[in-house]
C-alpha cells in the first residue's frame, strides 16, 4: 500500500520484502539492482541510501574492498538507468549514497572515461540490441525511418554507450535495470519489449513473473499504478517466434 510520506524504516521493510520475494535462482546480489533501479525511477531516489546502508550491514560487505565492489554495481545500475529515465533521479540517488559513504569505501574509478563513439561502440551496441530484439528490430527500425535521430540514439548511446557495456553488470543485471526503469513509468510497448528481452537472455518464465511482482511492490510503495503494462504471459508467445 502506498504511503503518503514513507520513512527510511518503511523503505527498509520494502527492500527486505523484495530480497525475500526475488527469485533465488538468479543469485543473491541481483535483487539490489532491481531495488535501486525501481525506487529511483519511482521518484524516491533518496532511499538509495537506505538500500546501501542495509546492504553494507550484511556479512557479504564487511570489508572496504567488498563495499567498493558493491558501489560499483549500484553506481553502474544508476548510470544505465539514465538511458531510460534521464539524469536527475539517478544523480539524486548517487548523492544520497555519497552523503553516507565512509572515506575508505569510496571508489574513484570512472567506467566510461575512455569511451569513444567509434565503430567498436556501434558494433557492440548493435549486437546487444539484436540479442534483445532479434527479428523484431526490423519493425522498430522501420517505425524510426522518419525519425532517424532516435535510431542513432538507440544504437550509439542507449545500447552502445550504456547498455552493451557489461564489464560491471552482466546481461541479466542490465535487463533488470531497463525493465524496472521502464515498467515504473507504466509504458506498455517498451515494457513488453523488455519482458520479452529478459526471457530471451535465459531468465525463466516463473522468474520473470516474480521479478515483475517485485517491481509492482516498489510501484505500490511509490503510489504508482501500473495499469498499462503487460505481464510475461502476454508476451510469452513472442519469445521464440521468428516472425
Amino acid at each position: 500500500m502506498a504511503l503518503t510520506n514513507p520513512s527510511s524504516d518503511d523503505a527498509l521493510k520494502l527492500f527486505q520484502d523484495i530480497e525475500k520475494h526475488f527469485p533465488s535462482t538468479l543469485g543473491t546480489d541481483k535483487w539490489q539492482i532491481l531495488a535501486i533501479s525501481a525506487i529511483t525511477a519511482g521518484g524516491h531516489p533518496h532511499f538509495a541510501a537506505t538500500l546501501y546502508r542495509h546492504l553494507i550491514s550484511q556479512p557479504a560487505y564487511s570489508t572496504s574492498a567488498q563495499r567498493q565492489a558493491l558501489i560499483r554495481r549500484l553506481r553502474e545500475a544508476l548510470v544505465k538507468l539514465v538511458s531510460v529515465v534521464g539524469v536527475p533521479k539517478p544523480l539524486e540517488a548517487v548523492f544520497s549514497i555519497a552523503n553516507i559513504e565512509r572515506e575508505e569505501d569510496k571508489d574513484y574509478s570512472c567506467s566510461r572515461e575512455d569511451w569513444q563513439a567509434d565503430e567498436a561502440n556501434r558494433k557492440r551496441g548493435a549486437e546487444w540490441l539484436a540479442k534483445i530484439y532479434r527479428h523484431n528490430d526490423a519493425r522498430t527500425k522501420d517505425r524510426m525511418a522518419a525519425h532517424r535521430d532516435f535510431r542513432w540514439l538507440s544504437v550509439e548511446i542507449t545500447y552502445g554507450l550504456y547498455l552493451s557495456d557489461q564489464r560491471i553488470l552482466d546481461e541479466v543485471d542490465t535487463e533488470l535495470v531497463v525493465l524496472s526503469g521502464i515498467m515504473m513509468q507504466n509504458l506498455k510497448t517498451e515494457t513488453g519489449w523488455h519482458l520479452r528481452g529478459i526471457r530471451r537472455i535465459g531468465v525463466s518464465y516463473d522468474d520473470v513473473e516474480l521479478i515483475q511482482q517485485c517491481i509492482e511492490k516498489v510501484a505500490d510503495f511509490c503510489g504508482l499504478q501500473l495499469t498499462r503494462v503487460p505481464r510475461v504471459k502476454d508476451i510469452e508467445h513472442e519469445v521464440d517466434a521468428t516472425s
